[in-house]
């Protein structure tokens, strides 16, 4: 059972907490300016020479398999909704970052973090830090072991 918050008796009381809430709305927006970081970033590099080079490049490497469901992944059509959003095909390749760029803004570009997923896997992962643990100890296992195919289930 959960305490409920105590009401500060004192001036003394009331202004530190009105120091912790102050740091708490700092860290907050320090943690909004780092996700918009990592954002910008990677926005800046998709669709760039370099981004479809990579990308191809990696596509072979994986023998164009998802890196988290093995599907054979292959390129399909882009379907816009009334919002300007869009769907990909489930088997659409992706970029993925394994560790987030919203939580790890200095990894944004770091080809070491990024795989290709499938649609469908991307959507899943998210910002989901289990994902990405298991996902990277999967990719260092199929590093020490190139014959071994990559699963994560």
């Amino acid at each position: 059972m959960s305490e409920s918050p105590q009401i500060p008796d004192s001036d003394v009381a009331l202004a530190a907490a009105e120091t912790k809430f102050a740091q708490a709305q700092q860290l907050q927006k320090k943690l909004k300016q780092r996700r918009s970081d990592g954002k910008l970033l990677y926005e800046g590099w998709q669709g760039s020479q370099d981004w479809h080079n990579w990308r191809m490049q990696q596509l072979e490497r994986q023998n164009w398999k998802c890196a988290c469901c093995s599907i054979q992944m292959g390129f399909g059509e882009k379907t816009y909704l009334a919002n300007g959003d869009f769907m990909l095909e489930p088997q659409h390749p992706t970029v993925e970052h394994i560790l987030p760029k919203s939580l790890f803004p200095k990894l944004t570009l770091d080809k070491q973090n990024l795989v290709i997923t499938c649609w469908a896997c991307n959507k899943k992962k998210s910002n989901d830090m289990v994902s990405a643990s298991r996902l990277r100890h999967e990719l260092l296992k199929q590093k020490l072991n190139p014959h071994q195919q990559i699963e994560t289930e």
